[in-house]
């Protein structure tokens, strides 16, 4: 075989391999977008249900704290009352 022949398969071996790759890749990310299309909507509806459960407990935290500050009011009061007395 021929230099000028085997430079011509070497060439045409490796455009194919070229293409092949390409074919591979667009597979790849066409497999991707039909993924993320698929587990996008459930992503959204776990991310919806973390923001109300972030916003329940910053209410929950808030009450909380209103409420040991009417505690500590009253803990102040009756200690006032108790010094007054004795």
């Amino acid at each position: 075989m021929s230099w000028s022949v085997a430079l011509i398969v070497m060439v045409v071996l490796i455009f194919l391999g070229c293409i092949a790759l390409a074919f591979i890749d667009i597979r790849g990310k066409v497999a991707q977008e039909e993924a993320k299309g698929k587990y996008g909507e459930q992503y959204r509806m776990l991310a919806d249900d973390y923001e109300k459960l972030a916003k329940e407990t910053r209410e929950a935290t808030q009450a909380i704290q209103s409420d040991l500050a009417t505690m500590l009011e009253r803990v102040d009061s009756i200690d006032r009352m108790m010094r007054e007395v004795g």
